[in-house]
């Protein structure tokens, strides 16, 4: 699995490079939206594989890390809260662009009652983003301590596993106290803002588009093109990110012994942000334009150096 870094880690470095380089009016706020998404992928990746490298113990829902960070003196239950933040942060940079894009493809979106609808859940993401670390981290020790109690529980009731008691192991246990009922929740509420403002606002705007008289013809092709671009990459993210957390789900409330669909989980969890930033790549046409011209750049160096 670490040699896809050969492809996807020198695809992100060009990606990054090119968005800073565009210099489009239409694209130039925009790609800064693209950048803080396509780093926070990178980031997902380098821990998910190095840093946290979580082994799972089926039938429960235990993960146990055994990446650097355990190797570090890191509990697993630091890494999992770190997981599932910088996935928070996905979700968020998501709801960011379509509101970016709602905004810059409706000339008079002050005056429209469905900006309302969009800002106010744009705006409880936020909060919520804000939200998870805050309660996830400020009661860190303490949560620590019932992770122990949980953990030991489970091992008088089934000893057959011995990982489950090392400090680099994390038990899921939603619902079980205040600290993961509120998480629980936070999380619930990410989803239910993410359901409510990307289909609707995906629906709007190719209305709207399609009718628009304040825009352009060629406005209005390249808008059409970024909108499509961002609902290709919110589907691969829906796609990569929904499986894992239905399996995690599932495996929660019911055990589960498919040990080769948990890993299958774990890769469409780590990879999914370069899937997404090829798809970007393949329905952005001033990312294109961008990386052929660097690479036409970079052969014209190379030709004249040996000349």
């Amino acid at each position: 699995m670490h040699s896809l870094h050969i492809i996807d880690v020198p695809l992100y470095i060009v990606v990054i490079i090119v968005l800073f380089k565009i210099d489009s009016s239409v694209f130039q706020t925009y790609k800064f939206y693209l950048i803080w998404h396509t780093v926070i992928n990178v980031i997902t990746e380098f821990h998910n594989c190095f840093l946290m490298l979580p082994v799972v113990h089926l039938p429960y829902p235990l993960l146990r890390a055994t990446g650097y960070l355990a190797d570090w003196g890191f509990s697993g239950l630091f890494q999992f809260y770190f997981l599932s933040a910088l996935i928070i942060q996905t979700g968020c940079s998501v709801m960011e662009m379509f509101y970016f894009r709602y905004q810059a493809s409706v000339f008079d979106y002050k005056e429209k009652s469905f900006t309302k609808f969009v800002k106010s859940f744009t705006l409880a993401f936020r909060f919520l983003t804000i939200l998870f670390p805050t309660i996830t981290f400020g009661t860190f020790f303490y949560s620590i301590k019932l992770q122990e109690e949980y953990k030991k529980e489970l091992a008088m009731k089934d000893p057959s596993i011995p990982e489950i008691t090392c400090y680099s192991s994390v038990l899921a246990a939603p619902f079980s106290d205040s600290v993961m009922i509120s998480t629980m929740v936070t999380w619930l509420g990410c989803i239910v803002c993410t359901f409510s403002v990307i289909p609707s606002t995906t629906i709007y705007l190719n209305s709207h588009l399609r009718n628009t008289k304040n825009m352009s013809p060629g406005v209005v092709r390249m808008q059409k093109m970024l909108l499509s671009s961002l609902i290709v990459q919110t589907f691969v993210h829906g796609i990569m990110l929904g499986i894992p957390n239905i399996m995690f789900v599932y495996t929660i409330y019911f055990g589960s012994d498919l040990e080769v669909a948990a890993y299958v989980a774990f890769i469409c969890l780590t990879f999914h942000g370069f899937l997404s930033t090829i798809a970007m790549i393949i329905f952005t046409k001033p990312i294109q334009i961008g990386i052929l011209e660097m690479f036409r750049y970079s052969a014209e160096k190379f030709s004249s150096f040996y000349e």
